[in-house]
């Protein structure tokens, strides 16, 4: 199929972005308060996730975060 995916898309548009760059993007895209960014967020948390050799401290700072 031709349909690009959210995944593909997501990648496709921050394809070689600078670190500031995409930090525009993402503080622009959370000041927005537009739920239509929580995809594209997923994905790079998912990406940033999935590249993780240790998972724990993430996973402990997120837990803290949401006490």
């Amino acid at each position: 199929s031709d349909k690009m995916d959210i995944r593909q898309a997501i990648f496709f548009r921050l394809h070689d972005c600078s670190s500031s760059e995409l930090k525009e993007i993402i503080e622009s895209g959370i000041a927005s308060k537009e739920e239509t960014i929580l995809p594209g967020l997923g994905v790079l948390f998912e990406t940033y996730y999935n590249s993780l050799s240790s998972k724990d401290e993430l996973l402990d700072k997120l837990s803290h975060l949401l006490k």
